[in-house]
């Protein structure tokens, strides 16, 4: 059954999903998801499987339909339209700039918060981390 994230609460690991067909939310534990839990946030599209117990429906797992973390992301790293005033609008030239952790995660700031204005510092704070990672791994950061 598909359903919205109502209410996330990143620190304690649990969440709750909306759905259409049932009158209460579905209680859902990160160690039922089959995804990366940094793409969890309010607006989060699920399908969960649920049981229904004492307590209320509980989610016995969860798929990522679709998540405005990682839609920020894409749009800050590929399909975004906003540019930065210092980015060179001349052909490529085959070279990359090398950046600094700290440039890297100020360019990621502001192009997050351009593309998606509604995500939560948190938010921001694990796409920038995420992305920062990558950006090490492949020796594309400067020291």
């Amino acid at each position: 059954m598909q359903g919205n994230v109502v209410r996330y609460d990143a620190a304690k690991g649990y969440a709750f999903v909306a759905t259409e067909g049932l009158d209460e939310d579905v209680f859902l534990h990160v160690n039922d998801l089959d995804f990366d839990k940094s793409l969890m946030a309010v607006g989060t599209v699920v399908d969960v499987d649920y049981e229904v117990g004492d307590r209320g429906p509980r989610a016995t797992g969860a798929s990522l339909v679709s998540s405005p973390v990682a839609d920020a992301v894409q749009a800050a790293l590929g399909g975004s339209t906003v540019s930065s005033p210092d980015v060179d609008q001349a052909p490529h030239d085959g070279f990359a700039d090398v950046l600094s952790a700290a440039e890297l995660r100020v360019e990621l700031t502001e192009r997050l918060l351009a593309a998606a204005g509604d995500l939560t510092g948190r938010q921001v704070l694990a796409v920038r981390s995420a992305v920062e990672q990558v950006a090490r791994g492949h020796g594309w950061l400067d020291g």
